[in-house]
Formats: structure tokens, sequence, C-alpha cells
């Protein structure tokens, strides 16, 4: 294994490029994945939570703009970081060059947690959540359908951990193949649906009128939406294997805003209008938990059966290439932390042909596997009967439960960028530096102090209480640490090519 001048390991460097960097951001997100599943959660929570607005899920398409807008604001810090500091250690390296070992040591547990959970609740249970819904449109009954679900998910994740650990190269040939074929079909085929319902077109679904203007509920909705975009930021732990990555990283955060800004949201206009106003309070619910299939069989003519089937095959892809590069990011941070002596040395061993990090795959597959199985229990066992709704609530409580700890992430990636410029005497800029990831953090602290104090409906709640006292925990763990560990902190973040 190669060595840089700080004399620590680093991962093949020079494997990816451009390409794979963006589709390794874009793919993390699952474009595919994020229109059926976390339109239809928006939907479900909206109309389950603010029943006095039965069609107020039309107002999505406002929702993701306006969580597109929050999450950009987000990126920028990470933008800014990122042409400076190259490291599979992604956004701790970057807290703790700013604000030092402790931050950055509350920073790793925190994105370790957040892929963890993005991993389990979006990738398998997202994947799984999705093959139970369709089947019964597809006139296939699934035997023992409240314990298959359990071996999938083992067959699922073991397919995923021996992909990573063959190597990010190949698996990024198949996913940047994948994922155009992926993004060109969903934009065809929605600017087809807008124009076949070009009497339908309104600005509405760009507005707040469909809630009553009532700007708590976009604020509330928008905390739970912002992960819709969380990939923005997935090339950051692959910035060693990257090309150039103090050009190419930068570039592929930009370039990752603009194609699933432009894609998701017109996707979603496309849905509601689609579906139609009027008939809104049943877009996502109970009885019809994938709307999307049911426009994508109906509304394209003789070509409607090709066209279905081809969508469940590009959104099980979709799912199938995100938790690939969720378990890839999660692999790198692991080697990262324990190449730098934060966590046992043994977890950054990498394989010597293909150099992926062989004990971190076997964690992030047996930890991953736990989680699903435990949650997915806990849901059917709260909801006898009816796996489908339980795999789908239990997938959204996991999606709830990261959104407050990815923020912290992202409030202390801000905190760092000025602390980290000042201290090696960069060229500082007020507004870039200092004012936008203030008004980031500043909206991202409202989005958690939202989160806590409304009265969310159960399950989801529950996810929120969990969601704190997880952070809780990390920073119990951190003083621990640096109280009784304080040498296992001196190199975190040491590492940059």
């Amino acid at each position: 294994m190669e060595r840089t001048g700080n004399g620590l390991k680093h991962l093949k460097i020079n494997q990816l490029n451009l390409r794979h960097a963006i589709s390794q951001a874009t793919a993390l997100n699952a474009p595919g994945g994020t229109i059926v599943l976390y339109v239809t959660s928006i939907a479900a929570l909206m109309t389950f939570t603010f029943s006095s607005y039965p069609n107020g899920a039309f107002a999505i398409p406002l929702i993701l703009v306006l969580s597109l807008v929050i999450y950009a604001l987000m990126s920028f810090s990470m933008y800014e970081f990122s042409k400076e500091i190259s490291s599979s250690g992604g956004y701790y390296s970057f807290v703790s060059r700013g604000l030092g070992s402790g931050a950055g040591y509350i920073t790793a547990l925190s994105y370790v947690s957040y892929q963890f959970l993005s991993f389990t609740g979006f990738g398998i249970l997202g994947f799984i959540g999705f093959v139970y819904g369709v089947f019964p449109q597809l006139g296939i009954n699934l035997p023992y359908e409240e314990f298959l679900w359990i071996p999938i998910t083992i067959a699922f994740v073991s397919i995923i951990a021996v992909l990573i650990y063959s190597g990010i190269r190949p698996s990024l040939k198949f996913v940047s193949f994948t994922i155009v074929i992926e993004l060109l079909f969903f934009l065809i085929t929605s600017l087809y649906l807008l124009f076949k319902f070009h009497d339908s077109l309104t600005i509405a679904p760009f507005t707040a009128s469909p809630v009553g203007n009532n700007p708590l509920i976009l604020s509330t909705m928008m905390i739970y939406s912002i992960g819709t975009f969380v990939g923005i930021g997935g090339s950051i732990p692959i910035a060693e294997e990257t090309k150039n990555p103090k050009k190419n990283v930068p570039l592929a955060i930009i370039s990752t805003i603009i194609i699933l800004g432009v894609v998701i949201v017109i996707s979603s206009y496309a849905q509601v209008i689609a579906w139609g106003f009027s008939n809104m309070s049943a877009f996502g619910n109970s009885a019809n938990p994938y709307p999307v299939l049911s426009i994508y069989r109906a509304n394209f003519g003789f070509l409607s059966l090709g066209i279905y089937a081809l969508l469940i095959i590009l959104v099980i892809n979709s799912f199938f290439t995100a938790t690939v590069s969720l378990g890839t990011n999660a692999t790198r941070v692991l080697f990262s932390l324990s190449r730098e002596k934060v966590i046992n040395e043994k977890i950054s061993r990498t394989h010597p042909k293909h150099g992926s990090p062989t004990f971190a795959t076997f964690l992030v597959a047996v930890i991953s596997t736990a989680i699903v199985i435990a949650t997915g229990v806990a849901f059917e066992l709260a909801n006898p009967g009816n796996p489908i709704q339980a795999l789908i609530y239990a997938s959204l409580f996991l999606l709830i439960l990261e959104s407050p700890i990815s923020y912290l992430v992202h409030i202390l990636t801000n905190s760092s960028l000025y602390m980290y410029l000042r201290k090696e005497g960069k060229k500082i800029s007020p507004v870039k530096h200092v004012i936008i990831p203030t008004i980031s953090s500043i909206t991202l602290v409202f989005a958690i102090v939202i989160a806590i104090d409304f009265d969310l409906s159960a399950p989801y709640v529950y996810a929120i209480y969990g969601s704190i006292v997880w952070i809780a925990v990390i920073i119990v763990a951190t003083v621990v640490m640096r109280t009784k560990y304080r040498h296992k902190l001196d190199l975190i973040g040491d590492f940059s090519l």
C-alpha cells in the first residue's frame, strides 16, 4: 500500500474520472427510487398529518424546490472544502481541520450513522417495500410475505457487499451506464405526461395554495423533504480515488445539484398533474402505496405495458445502485477512521488486487442487515397482517431518524469553513465563507427545532425523539473519547491528497 508524506496509507488513486464522480453522487440519490419512494412518502406523511388539507400533496413540487434550495445552501461549504481537502474521511476531515478533533469525531459518528440509516432505510427497505408493493399489481402473490423479506434482505445485502468488495471501478462502470438510462427515462416520460395532460397544467403545485398558504406546513414538510437530495455530496468520500479531485469533486457537486433538481422536480410535477388535484387525498395512501405505478401503467397507450415494465426494472436498479453507492461511501469513511487509528486498524485493511476495504465492507453488511431486520420486525408487530404498510413505515421511520443527524453534519461543516480558511491563511470572502454557511446553519437549526416542536403523528414522531437521543449519545461518546482516549484523536482528519 502506498503511503503519503504524513505516513498514512490511502486508497488507490486516479481510478475514477468526473463522469464516475457524478454517477456516484447521482446514483447515491437514486433518482428513480426517490421519485417513487420519497414523493409517495411525502404525500403519505402530509395526508396523514395534515388531514384538514386532504389535497395538500398537490404542493409537493414547491416543497421539493424549496428543499433543493436549502440543500444547495448546505452544499456550498462542502463545495468550498472539496477544493482544498481530498480524503475518504469527507465531512469529518473538513470539520477536524476547522473546529478540531472533538467536533471532527462528532461529525464522523454522525456521518457514519446517517450512512447506515440511508443504506437501510432508503436502500434496502426502499427496495423491499417497492418489490412488495409492485408484485400484487402484477398479479403475483408472495408466499410467507410476513417473513420472506428477511431472506431477501440477506441476499440483497450479500450481493451489494460482493460488488463493493470487487472494487470501486467495476461497480461505477455499471452505475455510470445505468444512471444515464434512468435519468433520461424519467425526464422523457415526465415531459410526455405533462404534454398529455396539458389541459390540466397549472402553477398551483409551485404555490402554497394547496395547503391553504400555511407556511408551517411548508416548513415542516420541507424538513422531511431535504433528504430527497441527500446524494449531492456523494462524490466526497471517493475523492482519494478520483483523478484531479480538487477540481472534479467540486464539479461533481454542482453537476449533481442541477441534474437531480431538474429530473426530480419535473417528475414530481408530472405525477401530481397526472393524478389530479381532486384525487390527491388518495395519492400514496395505504391502499395505493406507489401511485406512480398506476400513472405509468395507464397513460402511455399501446406502449404502457413496456413503459411500465421498464419503470419497474429501472426503479429496482435505482435502489440497487443507490445501496452500492451508500455502502461504498460508508466503507470509505470507516477505512479513513481506521487508518487514522480512531477505530480498530484492521478495518483499514484493503484487498491487494481490488483495493476495496475488506473488513469495512463486511462490517457495513452485518450491521445493516441487523438494523433492517430489527426495524422491519418491530413495525410488523405494530402493523399485524399488513407487511407492505409495515415495511413502508419502517423505511420512512429510518429516513426521518436520519434527518436531524445529517443536519448536524452540515451545521458542523458550515461552522468549520471560516475557521479552516483562517487557520490556513487563505483569502476569506464574507459572503461565500460566512454569510452563506451561516444562513444554511440557521435554516438547519430551525428545521431541527420545528421537527422537535411540531406534533408529528406516531410512529414518525418517535423517529425524531430517537434522533435526538442518538445525537446525545454521540456527544457523550465524544466527551468520553476526549477525556479517556484523547490520544486516539491525534490523527483524525489528518489525511488529504
